[in-house]
């Protein structure tokens, strides 16, 4: 139970917010009218006159005091009652004050914490401009929408191998162009496959994802790139001018292109993507609300990589929305029996270079495999580094993943494998066609080695971990 000493609308709107939350509130005043007024919009009063020598008995049973009277002899009075000189243990008290200048008084006379409403009032100021902010943003893109509505089919482009943020933000920015009258396609250049969550979110979502490079674009009259900004990154032909583009991740001004660009640094696009939705009056649905929630955590690394207020705020808000079975599902999908097979021989195959565990898993039955493997080998005491990869459909799945601060994964592999990989610092993959590697074909007796030197080679070149050359004399 939480006791709250006088009334202020700071204690209005904390005690209308606890009440919410299952809480009890007590009000504790000094005047009867007051205490009418309470009494009248349902809180529980209990009127104390200070002319007594003991404070009300209710307050010894709270949790917490909130001692919020603005008139200051009043809060003073009562303060000093409550702490008693010392003599009674009391709950601990928040003092409200005017400012930063009564602190210290109040916290000479006892009160456990001191915020001054100057402060108080700043922070929610601030966060009411970020909300303005963001329903500019948001009546903008809806306005451009609009305007195109009728003309065509929108784009929705992702980055090449894209992660769950990427695909949650996508089908939430289709989600929000449906509702505004227009129909959306979701594309990349890459596969889904270098993130094991992404097949699960995709059925889950029942996205069809197409083929960016398949896809004939003068079908589409707009287009939007999500969780990227750059054509670099997403494989958007030249040709071909963004016209929207909403990502989270830092770039130059001078790479970004577009009509309507919101380039935001958060620690997830997901993030962004959820205050469209909300600022549009477009319904979030548990799976919906769970698979942004994902984006949210995969993206900042459960909290601890570039977690910003507004992803804290907003990961609030979609767990009060998700269906949480689903969300703890795609935390930890379960493995397939085709990746229990491949993990057992990967173990047997596998070997260790430096601090780098490799494993080259040849066909492969289940591509979603590899990246659940990277994460597998990582644990392992002793690795920083742990870099998967296997053949299906003619394609070379690899998926890497680093403990290493300074390495950039992404960075690796798109400069390994232009076009076909990318990813984040932590955490990356790729999805290359098998003869951009080698003419060896898989029926042959070298094929393993000819692919090892393909792809663990330039890796471990790129970490400075692959064989010492010897000098000529």
């Amino acid at each position: 139970m939480y006791a709250i000493l006088g009334v202020s609308d700071a204690a209005l709107e904390a005690a209308e917010r606890l009440k919410k939350l299952g809480k009890e509130v007590v009000f504790v005043v000094s005047d009867s009218r007051q205490a009418g007024l309470l009494s009248g919009v349902g809180f529980k009063v209990e009127v104390w006159d200070l002319s007594a020598d003991a404070p009300p008995q209710v307050l010894q049973g709270a949790d917490a005091l909130l001692l919020a009277s603005q008139d200051l002899p009043t809060a003073e009075e009562m303060l000093r009652k409550v702490k008693g000189g010392g003599r009674v243990p009391s709950p601990p008290v928040l003092a409200l004050v005017p400012d930063e200048l009564f602190g210290l008084d109040f916290k000479g006379m006892g009160a456990d914490v001191v915020l001054p409403l100057s402060q108080l009032a700043a922070d929610r100021l601030l966060a009411l401009l970020e909300d303005l902010e963001c329903a500019r943003r948001e009546r903008e893109l809806r306005e451009l929408l609009l305007s195109r509505r009728g003309r065509g089919r929108v784009l929705v482009v992702m980055q090449i191998n894209p992660d769950p943020d990427a695909l949650a933000s996508a089908a939430a920015l289709k989600r929000y162009v449906r509702a505004f009258g227009l129909e959306a396609d979701i594309a990349c250049a890459g596969e889904v496959s270098g993130y094991y969550q992404n097949r699960v979110m995709r059925n889950l979502l029942e996205l069809e994802l197409l083929d960016l490079k398949a896809l004939d674009l003068e079908r589409y009259s707009l287009y939007a790139l999500v969780d990227v900004s750059t054509r670099s990154h997403s494989a958007l032909p030249e040709e071909i001018f963004p016209t929207v583009v909403i990502d989270h991740h830092s770039v130059p001004a001078s790479e970004v292109q577009g009509k309507f660009k919101d380039i935001r640094i958060t620690g997830a696009t997901s993030t962004l993507m959820a205050k469209y939705l909300w600022c549009g009056g477009v319904e979030v649905d548990p799976p919906l609300a769970a698979a942004l929630a994902l984006g949210i955590v995969t993206d900042t690394l459960y909290f601890t990589r570039g977690v910003t207020p507004l992803d804290l705020e907003v990961f609030q808000q979609l767990l009060q929305r998700a269906d949480l079975d689903l969300l703890r599902s795609l935390q930890s999908p379960l493995l397939s029996r085709d990746a229990f097979d491949s993990l057992a021989s990967a173990l047997k195959r596998a070997r260790i270079v430096g601090n780098c565990f490799l494993a080259n898993l040849g066909e492969v039955g289940d591509p979603e495999s590899v990246p659940q493997i990277a994460d597998f080998l990582l644990q392992r005491e002793g690795i920083s580094h742990s870099l998967v990869y296997g053949v299906h459909g003619g394609t070379v799945r690899i998926s890497a993943r680093t403990k290493d601060r300074s390495l950039h994964l992404g960075q690796i592999l798109r400069e390994l494998f232009p076009g076909f990989a990318g990813g984040h610092a932590s955490m990356a993959a790729g999805s290359v066609p098998l003869q951009h590697l080698t003419r060896v074909g898989p029926g042959n007796r070298s094929f393993r080695v000819a692919l090892d030197r393909a792809v663990a080679g330039r890796f471990l070149a790129k970490l400075g971990l692959g064989p010492k050359r010897r000098r000529q004399k």
